[in-house]
């Protein structure tokens, strides 16, 4: 029998969850049990804040880990993510911290994608949060941290979706109301990581705000219907929900049609 690589991974990453972390002040120990947790963080409450919690704990031996610094920072942007629409004040808590590591990340090192992309993924869900999105100096910050990952790589997954949001919420007075082309940002990023599922949830609202409804159900079924996503836990606490949810709402709307 062949035993998929993945559910090897699982397993180890699963075994490194029940091991105590030992070396307490070894930030490399510290840093692999933050990973751990942070990879199954879907099996147990309580499990993402021992993730966040191991990772600041090896910040305090690495103030300046740029590694540490971008990966607490995307933590704290995911985890807002994930909470529901009801918990305001705790997800605008969790993102300011989101956009304080992601800043240290960018000092620590300012030619690192991952830092200046998860500054700006955590301003920007702060000013959406807040409603003020196309307020003028928050408009500019969140632009310029975006243009500056898509420098530092051009085909950096995330970086291309963000690129495509810009293009689709925004007005057109800011640059935004350009569909066809975030098509092609999503797509772009589709082609250079396959797993990285993101780009069909919001193609999928694309397609269903112009009544294509079946391609909008296809897209969501690929999410939902992912037989090994990238980051399981991600995937069963954000993704595979957030994707269910949207395609309850199109089927209902597809009823409704004439």
């Amino acid at each position: 029998m062949i035993i998929p690589v993945r559910l090897i991974q699982g397993v180890t990453i699963l075994a490194w969850c029940l091991i105590p972390c030992a070396h307490a002040e070894d930030a490399d120990e510290l840093i692999k049990h933050g990973e751990a947790l942070y990879m199954t963080h879907h099996l147990a409450p309580g499990r993402y804040d021992q993730a966040i919690g191991s990772f600041e704990k090896a910040l305090t031996l690495r103030p300046d880990d740029y590694y540490i610094l971008w990966k607490l920072s995307e933590m704290f942007q995911i985890y807002g993510q994930i909470l529901s629409d009801s918990a305001k004040e705790r997800k605008i808590a969790l993102w300011k911290k989101g956009v304080e590591y992601g800043k240290r990340a960018v000092d620590a090192n300012p030619n690192g994608k991952e830092g200046h992309f998860y500054y700006m993924a955590n301003m920007g869900a702060l000013a959406q949060i807040k409603g003020a999105l196309t307020s003028g100096w928050r408009y500019r910050k969140i632009k310029k941290e975006m243009d500056r990952t898509l420098e530092l790589d051009p085909n950096f997954p995330p970086g291309l979706v963000a690129r495509a949001q810009y293009l689709t919420e925004l007005p057109g007075i800011l640059g935004g109301r350009d569909e066809k082309q975030a098509m092609q940002l999503y797509t772009r990023a589709l082609e250079t990581d396959p797993d990285y599922l993101i780009p069909y949830y919001y193609m999928a609202q694309l397609d269903a705000r112009h009544r294509r409804y079946d391609e909008a159900i296809e897209k969501l079924n690929r999410i939902i219907n992912c037989k090994d996503p990238g980051h399981y836990a991600n995937w069963v606490m954000q993704d595979r929900p957030r994707a269910e949810r949207l395609l309850k709402e199109i089927l209902e709307e597809r009823q409704k049609a004439p």
